[in-house]
């Protein structure tokens, strides 16, 4: 699982709070990392557990 389960629980709370009390625009910032090249090594990060042919994977733009 990318992402832990209180964080997904808190994001959710957070947005369902917002809508209930009909806030159409409100201050949302996620982070998110499309690769699995991180430059950090923590302690129970899963993503460096990976083989290193898929961490040093990148995206492919698509050419015109």
């Amino acid at each position: 699982m990318g992402v832990p389960v209180s964080q997904m629980w808190t994001v959710a709370s957070y947005v369902l709070r917002q809508k209930l009390r009909g806030n159409r625009r409100y201050p949302l910032v996620l982070m998110l990392e499309p690769l699995f090249r991180c430059n950090l090594a923590c302690a129970g990060c899963g993503k460096i557990q990976y083989p290193s042919s898929i961490l040093k994977s990148t995206c492919q733009w698509p050419t015109a």
